[in-house]
């Protein structure tokens, strides 16, 4: 009994002196003599272990919110955005996207259409006989640019339509186109002439003063037969001019034709074809649109 008491006293020296002894639960080594007993140390009991060690609180925030209030404030935020992009949306869509075929912008070529006069001042012989007659139109001449550019010009499709021509000739001609009539012994015929083919070269189309060339072909009719009692009512129509062009406004121009040349004869679609060639001057306003 003794060495149980002094055992049992020595008992926490003995295990602080060898830490890898178990305290609770364990046996525990002691020196005795050369050999080691151990001790069997009961462990303790439940309520001892509850009570030595004081229960630490766990307090919860309280909370403040009422129940359910952050799924109230979402569902009140997701109904906010909703209705607001139900709204907004349409606005958006209709000022700021543009529209899904957008229609191309036609391009209409510049053109021009002119209001013109033309006079007659002598004749020539190369490709015809007629030497006693005058001639005088007025009418229309359109100008559209279509080919691009040639040796620096602007080359332009033209076509004119001269609804006034008037033919100054003798009273009197024998076939061939001669006067057989005194001189000042005249008569007037009447015609329309058309030229649906024709090209104008410009050059300095940006410029006031604008340089031109012109060729027309077409056709002439008039109320008599021209020339000679023996040739035909409708000839074909060979036209050259050469001029400029001075800028008035930004869409009008004056013409000056300074020389020309009127050719016209049936090209024997009868026995007999005098022709005529004319020498002649134009003058003409010209106003500019599309482009």
């Amino acid at each position: 009994m003794l060495l149980l008491a002094v055992t049992i006293a020595m008992a926490p020296h003995i295990a602080s002196a060898q830490p890898a002894c178990t305290l609770l639960g364990g046996a525990s080594p002691v020196l005795q003599g050369s050999t080691f007993a151990t001790l069997e140390i009961p462990k303790a009991s439940p309520e001892v272990s509850a009570s030595a060690t004081p229960a630490t609180p766990n307090p919860t925030p309280p909370n403040l919110d009422p129940p359910n209030s952050d799924a109230a404030s979402l569902a009140s935020a997701t109904s906010e955005d909703s209705s607001s992009s139900a709204v907004i949306a349409p606005i958006s869509t209709a000022v700021d996207d543009p529209p899904a075929n957008p229609k191309p912008r036609k391009h209409t070529p510049e053109s021009e259409i002119a209001v013109e006069g033309m006079v007659s001042y002598g004749n020539w012989q190369i490709f015809a006989a007629g030497i006693d007659e005058s001639l005088y139109t007025a009418g229309f001449e359109y100008d559209r640019h279509t080919w691009g550019k040639f040796i620096g010009a602007e080359m332009d499709y033209a076509a004119d339509f001269m609804p006034l021509v008037i033919l100054k000739e003798p009273a009197t001609l024998n076939e061939y186109g001669i006067r057989r009539s005194r001189k000042g012994d005249n008569v007037l015929l009447y015609g329309v002439a058309f030229s649906p083919i024709g090209l104008r070269m410009e050059w300095r189309h940006d410029k006031a003063f604008k340089p031109y060339m012109t060729v027309l072909g077409g056709a002439i009719g008039f109320n008599k037969k021209a020339l000679s009692p023996d040739a035909s009512y409708y000839d074909f129509t060979l036209h050259e001019s050469i001029g400029f062009y001075l800028r008035m406004t930004q869409r009008v121009d004056m013409r000056f034709g300074l020389f020309g040349d009127f050719h016209f004869s049936n090209a024997y679609i009868t026995s007999f074809n005098p022709g005529l060639d004319v020498m002649n001057s134009q003058l003409a306003v010209s106003y500019h649109f599309g482009g």
